[in-house]
């Protein structure tokens, strides 16, 4: 591992590219809590240099950067952001903002400076042009918006790229607008640097321009950590995230997976991890005091049918990765992301209601219970070898147990452990509806004995 402290020009001359994993998150950043501090920062910089002072350098944070081989002579270097990509990505947003204000202020002296830190030069000896010429390569959610923003040439071309975004004034709309956060980003720095730029009573255009640019790209500062070929970034994002409040259990499941997956990782993505990427698996969903996105609910849902094992959802990382360890069935990347695909087609049905099959009917009659004790039992009928009316009869028998004790009154307190009980019995058996019936006719009590 090497660690080294570069200005944001240092980081971005030479001729290499920062990919954002697509396990990572989307761009998050905003103006208020991180664009606007930057900016404050930039523009204190710039007024030192233009009263003869030497700034000191400001630190923005750490990046660790894990270094791609390459395989043969053509294409640029590569270099997979492991953690730091919001401050990576800011950055690019301030160079597209910079390039604008130059040229709109006919201050093009400096531009090819801060060009090079946006684009890769000699794309004749690139393998894929229109990716490989970018300095940054966000992740998939991001992808399409960033890629108008950064190749408008001007701010009339980012109104025409992106007209719900602007007024027919042609600023940037302030209310009922939720704006791209590539055009957001860009156009909030091109404003203030603007705004600082055209100062009345300031110094010439040229001094103040040159202050700025000398600002951005030399005095600010980031320490890059590259990992070498013995470290392990699995280890390293888990280590500097995993235990943040800011990422999800299943981004770090979504990383566990993608780390694996090698050439195939595009394929893969598009094929089976693209649909939890749809917004109903971001709703949040709410279960006493834990509210947690739906696809968090799924996966501990998925994991417990498939192991018949209760698992925490405090600990579902940790879950996961127990359950898919476990079973050599599910070593690959390929084989993991089947295996939740599955289940995310009974499970969809189950919290929607929707279809003609019978988890999607239970999940129909039971939409208006809090039914979710049921849930991995259920997605493991649904996903099993039992036919539709073996399936029906099972859900039938649920649906019978939780009204009968509801009309009696009786608690439902350990439903978990009950219906944990019943999955581990139906996993160890493969048993029938007969027999599945007779199991619940079996507990006794508002408690089930066994857990008296």
């Amino acid at each position: 591992m090497d660690s080294r402290t570069y200005t944001v020009h240092q980081i971005y001359q030479d001729r290499r590219q920062y990919r954002v994993p697509f396990y990572q998150r989307a761009y998050v950043w905003n103006r208020e809590e991180q664009w606007e501090p930057l900016w404050v920062d930039i523009q204190e910089k710039a007024e030192i240099r233009l009263q003869g002072g030497k700034p000191v350098p400001h630190f923005m944070g750490a990046v660790v950067l894990e270094p791609q081989k390459k395989a043969g002579l053509l294409g640029v270097e590569r270099h997979h952001i492991i953690d730091g990509q919001q401050r990576l990505t800011t950055l690019q947003y301030v160079f597209k903002a910079l390039c604008l204000v130059l040229r709109e202020l006919d201050q093009k002296a400096l531009l090819p400076l801060v060009e090079n830190c946006l684009v890769n030069a000699n794309p004749e000896t690139m393998e894929d042009k229109e990716v490989e010429r970018f300095k940054l390569w966000p992740t998939f959610r991001d992808r399409e918006q960033y890629i108008k923003a950064m190749t408008a040439g001007d701010i009339d071309k980012l109104k025409e790229r992106f007209p719900d975004s602007f007024t027919r004034g042609g600023t940037l709309k302030k209310i009922g607008a939720d704006h791209p956060p590539a055009l957001e980003a860009i156009c909030y720095f091109r404003e203030v640097m603007l705004e600082w730029a055209r100062e009345p009573d300031a110094e010439p255009l040229p001094e103040r321009t040159s202050a700025l640019v000398s600002a951005v790209l030399t005095d600010l500062a980031i320490v890059c950590i590259s990992l070498g070929e013995e470290d392990d970034a699995q280890v390293i994002f888990e280590t500097l995230n995993g235990r943040g409040a800011e990422l999800h259990a299943t981004d770090l499941i979504r990383n566990f997976i993608f780390m694996r997956a090698g050439t195939d990782a595009d394929d893969l993505y598009a094929t089976l991890w693209s649909q939890f990427e749809a917004p109903l698996w971001a709703e949040q969903q709410k279960r006493g005091r834990l509210n947690r996105p739906r696809l968090e609910w799924f996966v501990q849902t998925a994991v417990q049918a498939q192991t018949g094992e209760e698992i925490d959802i405090g600990r579902l990382y940790a879950g996961y990765r127990r359950c898919v360890e476990g079973d050599a069935a599910l070593s690959s990347a390929g084989d993991q992301l089947k295996f939740l695909n599955r289940y995310a087609e009974h499970y969809r049905a189950l919290v929607t209601g929707t279809g003609s099959s019978p988890i999607a009917e239970f999940g129909r009659h039971m939409s208006a219970w809090d039914a979710s004790p049921t849930h991995p039992l259920a997605l493991r009928v649904a996903a099993g070898a039992l036919p539709a009316d073996e399936q029906a009869a099972v859900f039938e028998a649920i649906e019978s147990y939780l009204v009968r004790r509801a009309v009696c009154g009786l608690s439902r307190k350990n439903y978990n452990k009950v219906f944990a009980q019943q999955l581990k019995k139906l996993t160890d058996s493969g048993g029938d509806a007969k027999s599945f019936r007779r199991a619940l006719a079996e507990l006794s009590g508002s408690i089930p004995l066994a857990y008296r």
